[in-house]
């Protein structure tokens, strides 16, 4: 649960998101990951680079020598929902003897900051 808490942490801080957004978001999908050390640091500053500067379909990779932890993070679409632009983000990894892949909407509302919406 610790290791949760800090990728909410993280994504707060990266994108901009309010606790409560976050923590409906990932209090299931994430909540049986195994992220360790810095492995959602690592997937955050790839991410919200992406958000900004990847075309849909791209795919990055992300690794954390310390944890032995990697995957990848790709662009899945572009769309506008409510007026606002929104990307939708799929982040797979192999966490030990895990796979875990998720799916994270966003949407940039008018201050230029990235929030997590509902499906």
């Amino acid at each position: 649960m610790k290791t949760l808490a800090l990728f909410v942490i993280a994504m707060v801080s990266l994108v901009g998101i309010g606790g409560a957004e976050a923590q409906l978001l990932f209090g299931s999908r994430l909540g049986e990951a195994l992220y360790q050390g810095d492995d959602t640091k690592l997937i955050m500053g790839i991410g919200a680079d992406m958000l900004r500067n990847a075309p849909d379909g791209e795919s990055r990779p992300w690794s954390n020598p310390q944890t032995g932890h990697g995957g990848t993070i790709t662009m899945i679409r572009s769309y506008q929902r409510d007026g606002l632009p929104c990307r939708d983000a799929r982040v797979s990894s192999v966490l030990g003897q895990r796979d875990v892949t998720y799916v994270l909407p966003v949407c940039r509302v008018a201050d230029g900051t990235w929030k997590f919406v509902a499906r």
